[in-house]
């Protein structure tokens, strides 16, 4: 799989997670942040590909991503992406 579907299939997975996505230019990286009640995660549209692709990676480790998103595709290319989850709380 090329590195435009790996890209493809991570922001088909940051929108399922309810999250906007948007493309802009500028100095800085990317990444998610909050505004007011909305998630956004901002991508540098003059970074090459493989920027793109480790600063999103690098987010969705912080979030909880549900394993039925993960394709197997991306779990090869990124075997990090699963072992990197937050775990859950258990309850007392």
């Amino acid at each position: 799989m090329d590195k435009e579907q790996l890209l493809l299939q991570l922001l088909e997975i940051i929108e399922k997670l309810s999250v906007t996505v948007k493309y802009d230019r500028g100095n800085f990286k990317g990444g998610l942040v909050r505004y007011h009640e909305d998630n956004i995660f901002y991508i540098n549209r003059k970074a090459d590909i493989d920027t793109k692709l480790q600063t999103i990676v690098n987010e969705l480790k912080e979030m909880h991503i549900p394993e039925s998103l993960i394709s197997p595709e991306l779990r090869l290319a990124f075997p990090d992406l699963l072992d990197a989850q937050p775990e859950t709380e258990k309850p007392n």
